[in-house]
């Protein structure tokens, strides 16, 4: 005998279709993102009960306490001078109001519909993986593009951490909520877990795979203790340190080969080119290239000459990724050894003058793309800023730089913070009046998102903003659930890398898992649970 059809059902569904569209469209739509919200809050409007809504948003004082940071907010505009800058913050941090407020007035979500609604989202970050590989790779350009690129919805770094979500309900699921009977589709989550694992090697997210390797041991200890077995407790911690030892002396290995040189002696290098043209030495810089120093042997009217008579790229000019192409030339030819000189170019084949065009500044980026590229490329960054201090148009060294200015605005409006709207301003004034060299496209983000709320709102609105978050979680019990650890560990982690809550779509992503796992109860194993 069928249910009769209920308005009470009718708007439960439709909440549920709403809440399966947001997840589903977390890796993929900016815009369906959008119109799942706006869906949501159209049907809880026209559900009505909002006497009993207010009864239950008074059970729940944590509720309260937590969309109460918008208060900040609002009163930040008040001392702010970019206000339309202040107003789109506001906006932004909409979900963080709407949805705890949405989601724990609602009818309470079962078991079996938030799985369900985990399962989906799951999906849909492979699915939206599977796009970024097939367009990238099937793009002929694509060996010529930035690898941040590969993420077509979202900046790479922020698409990592939605994989990493991924990655740890499929593995939850795996091993605590799983039956004995279900072991083909333990085997398929456990598979997809790794491809999407491996993808974040593909995205060369740093800070992606730093955070899934101390959040995944975290987890991986976890579990090795609740199966009481102590063989596999005892084979974790050796693979755990095995793992360790392994990465930090590849690291350092890669750094001593190639950041490491021996003394120059002066009276030892050669003077003259083939051609009988001055070398130009510059014995003081002590930048290198593969262990080889850049900025000896160089002679740049020959190879202005010669990179002119191969190339349609003028060497005054930049090459295809911005980067001055003399600049590219003599890296190149650095790390292969070789003097910067017209002999030296004319050996090169017409594959590397390509490669050299592309901004390919190391010859052994075509047979080592990849993590090994990321690894070199950073350690790079941090050898250059430590003997030039120059950090433009570099990763690591920029970041030191918006961390330093941070700290500036910091010290300067320690109590009250420069207002909602105006943190990218005072950023961008700092670094300026500092006359720091940064990428032109910078808008004075600090990456950091503990450093913008505290630049923003100074101590006391810091303070309470990260109040509302350690309380809500404190008073729901939330900090008992192991998914909501693991979740909380990689926006937390996040946080120090990146302004993780001030891109929309990772808003929505913390405000949506936040609710559903502090004010919805989450999804707890079962006591018998089958592994």
């Amino acid at each position: 005998m069928k249910t009769p059809l209920t308005r009470a059902g009718v708007h439960h569904g439709v909440y549920l279709f709403a809440l399966g569209v947001l997840v589903c469209s977390l890796p993929l739509s900016r815009y369906v993102l959008s119109l799942s919200q706006f869906l949501l809050l159209l049907n809880w409007f026209a559900e009505g009960r909002f006497s009993e809504k207010i009864a239950t948003l008074r059970k729940k004082p944590g509720v309260l306490i937590f969309i109460s940071f918008i208060l900040i907010y609002f009163a930040g505009v008040a001392w702010s001078a970019n206000i339309p800058t202040a107003l789109v913050k506001i906006k932004n941090n909409l979900p963080l109001v709407a949805l705890p407020l949405i989601m724990s007035t609602s009818a309470p979500l079962n078991r079996k519909s938030m799985i369900r609604l985990m399962q989906w989202y799951t999906l849909a970050v492979a699915v939206a993986a599977a796009i970024c590989l097939f367009v990238y790779y099937t793009n002929p350009a694509a060996s010529t593009r930035d690898f941040r690129k590969i993420s077509l919805f979202m900046p790479h770094i922020r698409f990592a951490l939605l994989i990493i979500m991924a990655i740890f309900f499929l593995l939850y699921h795996t091993f605590y909520l799983a039956t004995k009977e279900m072991r083909l589709q333990k085997v398929f989550q456990i598979l997809t877990a790794l491809v999407l694992a491996a993808f974040l090697l593909v995205l060369r997210s740093f800070a992606g795979i730093i955070i899934l390797f101390i959040t995944g041991t975290a987890f991986a200890i976890r579990v090795s203790m609740d199966s009481g077995n102590i063989w596999i407790r005892n084979s974790l911690v050796v693979s755990i340190i095995a793992v360790l030892v392994i990465v930090i002396s590849f690291i350092a290995r890669v750094n001593i080969t190639n950041f490491h040189a021996p003394a120059i002696d002066p009276a030892s290098l050669e003077k003259r080119t083939a051609n009988g043209n001055p070398y130009e030495h510059h014995i003081s810089d002590k930048t290198l290239e593969n262990g080889n120093f850049v900025n000896l042997y160089i002679c740049e009217p020959e190879l202005r000459k010669e990179w002119n008579l191969r190339s349609s790229i003028p060497y005054d000019s930049g090459d295809r990724k911005g980067q001055p192409v003399r600049t590219t030339i003599i890296r190149y030819l650095t790390s292969k050894g070789m003097h910067k000189d017209s002999a030296a170019l004319i050996r090169l084949t017409g594959e590397e003058i390509l490669a050299i065009e592309n901004g390919r500044a190391n010859y052994r980026f075509r047979t080592r793309p990849g993590l090994y590229q990321r690894l070199y490329e950073t350690l790079w960054e941090i050898h250059i800023w430590r003997a030039t201090g120059y950090a433009g148009y570099h990763s690591f060294g920029q970041r030191i730089i918006f961390y330093q200015t941070a700290g500036e605005v910091i010290g300067k409006h320690f109590f009250t913070g420069v207002g909602t709207g105006d943190v990218y301003d005072i950023m961008l004034e700092t670094t300026r009046r500092n006359n720091e060299t940064i990428e032109r496209r910078w808008k004075g983000e600090p990456h950091n998102q503990y450093a913008f709320l505290f630049m923003s709102f100074g101590i006391f609105g810091f303070t309470w903003i990260i109040f509302t978050w350690i309380y809500a979680v404190y008073v729901n019990k939330a900090y008992k659930m192991l998914l909501f650890n693991l979740f909380a560990a990689t926006m937390l982690i996040s946080m120090t890398v990146l302004d993780t809550t001030e891109s929309y779509d990772n808003m929505v992503f913390f405000a949506f898992f936040f609710t559903l796992f502090v004010f919805c109860g989450g999804i707890q194993k079962k006591p018998d649970y089958h592994r």
